[in-house]
């Protein structure tokens, strides 16, 4: 018969949450004060994170995982590298940041990844998919020396074991004889639904109730007969390979040389307790399996686990009132277009209504890019390739090579992981695949890990691409009609932020979309702006506010930054004293850089050429991509006072 705890018990389990600032105190915890500390962590995580936004279903489901951890090892000597590091908000809880949630990825506050400048605790500042496996083999390579060398954890999703490079650190890990353990935290999931060949095989692990049914039965059994001691563990784990063996024969992970254990419950916290001690006394690369619930805790979570993986949040962030968003003046109220991704997405809808050759593919990101609705219509026209960058981009050559037109839906800083894809099998070939670049520019809260700001520069140089920016709604629609039809790849880079909502060229009145044809906005006199891409807008704000003293400035769409308008380029530095360049883009060997070499090229140049854009450093997260402008003087303010500084001493 249960007993009803008394209210001082209850009172001291409530307590326990506010007692744990720091993994000392968490190792001062009972076993038995575990699981409930775990709940009182998940409630908080409920509360803050839904307050200030963040990612919350993958932090929900790894509580009972980082805090066995933290409790089982010392991971201020020992190493844990956590895969992307979205899901690090527990391990930052216990590693003494609890009392700084309420700034969780807004201006000044906590990143929403790991960060070696907020924790030594943290060891480094990811973003992207798969490669804990290889940095924890390096950290492990690093220490082999020490006569006591410290414990390298890695911390891996379902869907990012999917990845390429987490294979091939496996492969190698097992071979090379280092000690590394990796925690496989298995929910199905990454952002959306996980695919893949692999995906299926861990849910036919996950969902063999036998398999967990006969470990406990097994367990109960031995535990039963008298006198044996010690050895029941070692007895059960033999009987549990033996059935695991006989109900999923061919184990992947041990025909690479891996220790498996599990699958295990990835919520129970005394269980991960009790295995990770274990495996701290095993060579070799360990991998515990252990079975999440993505947003464990969140009452959407069971039949919506996508819908809460990443929270807005209802906090008021500082300083939102005063930010200005582009081609509106301060104390105006904005008025906003569908997000660039929308726009994206409605456009490419039209086109494949149309066009039966019109494919679309994604690495895992089909919420992210906007692509649910096209897999909905186009099902066997849709590939979500997991996190794959490097495979979706050489599958999209053979579609192409094959007479089809593959549209990859990429942000710019995951394309970056399939470089050399881009290089060999589409540019070398010159083949038409149509490559579209969400997430170019600064992305606020995600941060330095998310920016999309090296994409021109890396893709600039090779050969037979076609890159290219919208400013708006009806322009994503020209650019994607024109890139579906050249002969060629094309890269149609956007901002993760709203169209405007007020389009200054109707349709009609634009000039057509062909490849290095810029259009000129305004006429000016003594200075023109060459905006590319979302930037426009702030282009032609300044330009408007400069036009209330009197002043013409002009402002050019630029469209393409390769190939470029050298035709137009070549008359504006002959007949404006300045010529500015916007991008949003660090500016080395950006929009800006193709400009100056096409400059160079001339024989006689009026014009003094300025590159406004990134600086050479990454810029950390703020509240909102306007304030990241702002930093970088992209915002209007900040273009206005190089005008002005260009026009002195009339304006200084």
């Amino acid at each position: 018969m249960n007993e009803t705890p008394s209210p001082s018990v209850e009172s001291a389990r409530r307590d326990l949450f506010a007692r744990v600032d720091s993994p000392a105190d968490l190792k001062r915890l009972t076993r038995a004060e575990l699981a409930p500390y775990c709940e009182e962590m998940r409630g908080f995580l409920l509360e803050s994170v839904q307050s200030t936004g963040g990612h919350l279903g993958s932090n929900l489901g790894v509580v009972e995982i980082a805090t066995a951890l933290h409790y089982v090892f010392d991971l201020k000597r020992d190493r844990i590298v956590w895969d992307v590091s979205h899901q690090c908000y527990p391990h930052k809880i216990l590693t003494g940041r609890k009392g700084r949630f309420a700034s969780m990825r807004q201006t000044g506050g906590l990143c929403g990844f790991t960060h070696p400048a907020e924790s030594e605790y943290d060891l480094f500042h990811f973003g992207h998919a798969g490669t804990s496996i290889s940095v924890a083999l390096g950290l492990a390579h690093g220490a082999q020396h020490e006569s006591d060398p410290p414990h390298s954890i890695a911390v891996i999703g379902d869907a990012s074991l999917g990845a390429g490079v987490a294979f091939e650190a496996l492969n190698n890990a097992a071979a090379s004889g280092q000690r590394v353990l990796v925690v496989l935290n298995d929910n199905e999931w990454s952002i959306s639904k996980s695919v893949g060949s692999l995906a299926r095989y861990l849910s036919k692990i996950r969902r063999s109730r036998t398999v967990q049914r006969a470990n406990q039965e097994i367990h109960n059994l031995l535990s039963s007969i008298p006198l044996i001691g010690q050895r029941v563990d070692r007895a059960l784990e033999d009987a549990s390979e033996v059935m695991r063996h006989a109900l999923v024969p061919g184990h992947v992970f041990e025909g690479l040389g891996v220790t498996y254990i599990g699958p295990v419950d990835g919520h129970d916290v005394g269980e991960l307790v009790d295995i990770f001690e274990r495996t701290k006394h095993l060579d070799g690369v360990v991998l515990v399996h252990a079975l999440t619930d993505k947003g464990k805790g969140h009452p959407q979570a069971p039949n919506h686990p996508e819908r809460v993986h990443g929270v807005k949040g209802t906090a008021k962030i500082a300083g939102a009132e005063s930010a200005k968003l582009p081609g509106k003046v301060a104390g105006t109220k904005p008025i906003a277009g569908p997000s660039y991704t929308k726009a994206f997405a409605d456009a490419l809808l039209k086109l494949a209504e149309r066009d039966l050759r019109l494919h679309a593919l994604t690495a895992g990101m089909p919420s992210g890019t906007g692509l649910e609705e096209f897999a909905e219509r186009f099902p066997a026209r849709f590939h979500d390739t997991g996190i794959t960058e490097q495979h979706a981009v050489a599958q999209a050559a053979g579609m192409a090579k094959a007479g089809l037109r593959p549209v990859a839906a990429i942000y710019s800083t995951f394309l970056q992981r399939a470089y050399d894809q881009v290089f060999q099998e589409v540019a070398l070939q010159n083949l038409p695949v149509l490559f579209a670049l969400d997430r170019g520019g600064l992305v606020g809260q995600d941060g330095p890990t998310h920016n999309g700001v090296f994409d021109i520069a890396y893709l600039r140089t090779l050969p037979n691409l076609v890159l290219c920016a919208p400013r708006d709604a009806t322009d994503m629609q020209r650019m994607l009609e024109f890139g579906t039809r050249y002969d060629g790849p094309v890269c149609v880079r956007y901002p993760r932020d709203n169209c405007p909502g007020v389009e200054h060229i109707q349709p009609a009145e634009r000039r057509e979309m062909a490849a290095g044809k810029a259009e000129v906005l305004l006429e000016g006199g003594d200075v023109v702006l060459w905006a590319y891409g979302a930037l426009v807008q702030q282009a032609l704000e300044v330009a408007e506010r400069f036009a209330r003293r009197g002043v013409r400035i002009g402002v050019v769409d630029a469209r393409f930054a390769k190939p470029l308008d050298e035709e137009l380029l070549g008359r504006h530095v002959q007949t404006y004293r300045h010529v500015f360049t916007l991008e949003e883009h660090q500016r080395a060997g950006g929009f800006g850089s193709a400009v100056l070499e096409a400059v160079s090229r001339l024989p006689q140049v009026r014009a003094s050429v300025r590159i406004l854009g990134i600086p050479d450093r990454f810029l950390e997260h703020k509240s909102t991509r306007e304030e990241q402008l702002a930093e970088a003087g992209l915002d209007p303010d900040g273009i206005e006072r190089v005008v002005r500084f260009a026009l002195s001493p009339q304006w200084v």
